[in-house]
């Protein structure tokens, strides 16, 4: 089954992505022995760049590295629409908060591209322990469409990412989002295949497609 959904606002002011990431992280987290708070955090990160990554190609090759305190650091990369994650042992001991792994060290960079078409890293300070906010201030930071990034109610592995295209009229552009904030609590506990017609008042479908996770035999992890 897709777990991603790509639409275009009615407007065409605005696209958008949803996502559901529960059996990426699932697999992606299967050996993690960490606290709560820690596996909520890393789930956290597979939703954000599951959605970044989606925004534009979902076959494109793209990177995250979050380089944190506490001897903590996260890489996430995405190629061919399959999802890996490493993060390195400290993150299993460590019993501390989200906020304690970030200060005027920490830095996210986000790499794109190969080395046949050309990279490009975008990289900034990550001086907030909120993944959302951190993820925002990136695509504000790095030149991009600055987006809003979404969880699904009290979940990590439901989002949605919404970007507002450059002429789009600031009024119109708060109410959908705030819509697209009522509706998320829905989300978290929605039947996937019913999604498209909970938000097609907003916005149309243009394609859905799965990003998954290799299995160590080489086959992708589907439903």
């Amino acid at each position: 089954m897709n777990n991603i959904i790509r639409m275009l606002s009615v407007n065409k002011d605005f696209r958008m992505v949803l996502a559901d990431t529960r059996q990426i992280a699932e697999q992606a987290l299967s050996e993690f022995r960490g606290t709560d708070c820690m596996r909520g955090f890393l789930e956290q990160i597979i939703t954000g760049c599951t959605l970044l990554s989606s925004i534009n190609d979902v076959n494109a090759k793209i990177s995250f590295s979050f380089r944190l305190s506490q001897g903590v650091s996260v890489f996430c990369q995405i190629t061919d629409a399959n999802f890996t994650m490493e993060y390195k042992d400290t993150i299993h001991e460590f019993k501390g908060t989200v906020a304690e792994l970030f200060d005027n060290k920490s830095v996210v960079s986000i790499t794109t591209g190969n080395w046949e078409t050309g990279l490009h890293t975008g990289t900034v300070e990550a001086n907030m322990d909120s993944v959302v906010m951190l993820f925002a201030h990136f695509t504000v930071q790095s030149e991009q469409l600055p987006s809003q990034f979404i969880w699904a109610g009290d979940g990590c592995s439901r989002g949605i990412l919404m970007q507002p295209l450059p002429f789009a009229v600031e009024p119109f552009i708060s109410k959908a989002a705030y819509e697209l904030n009522y509706h998320s609590k829905e989300l978290e506990h929605m039947d996937w295949k019913c999604v498209p017609a909970r938000f097609r008042h907003l916005a149309k479908v243009i394609s859905e497609n799965r990003i998954g996770r290799l299995y160590d035999d080489g086959t992708i992890y589907k439903n």
